[in-house]
């Protein structure tokens, strides 16, 4: 069996990360453009945008995929409801500079990093449910 390219159209700058969901049904991509591009997986086709209205470096989806969690770089971590593409929160971290967030196994928690004005790096770990 030979595998064929998958060439997928959505962003103008350069792709970032890219991840499938818990059940592999559906795609993520982010860019510098700001914005997550979310694609079936069956039929290869984009089926969602959200406007991070920052360049986002990182993301990361709950197991259920109901929620999607953006880094924006200068704003913090923005989460949208994957349904419908309303961000339903806004966190804004310390510092000037948001690299990553990542949910735990259980989607209980979330974890972010982010540097300071001296490029100092930290952690912060966030309790989802009251998050929303």
């Amino acid at each position: 069996m030979t595998m064929q390219p998958i060439f997928l159209t959505g962003h103008f700058r350069p792709v970032l990360k890219v991840m499938f969901n818990y059940d592999g049904d559906l795609l993520f991509t982010c860019s510098d453009d700001k914005t997550v591009c979310m694609y079936n997986t069956k039929l290869m086709e984009r089926i969602g945008i959200f406007q991070i209205n920052d360049s986002c470096k990182y993301m990361d989806v709950t197991k259920d995929s109901k929620y999607m969690l953006a880094a924006a770089v200068t704003s913090g971590v923005k989460i949208f409801d994957v349904k419908t593409g309303d961000m339903v929160a806004s966190l804004p971290v310390p510092g000037p500079y948001c690299k990553q967030v990542e949910m735990s196994f259980s989607d209980k928690y979330f974890i972010t990093a982010y540097e300071d004005r001296d490029r100092q790096s930290y952690m912060r770990i966030y309790d989802f449910k009251k998050t929303i």
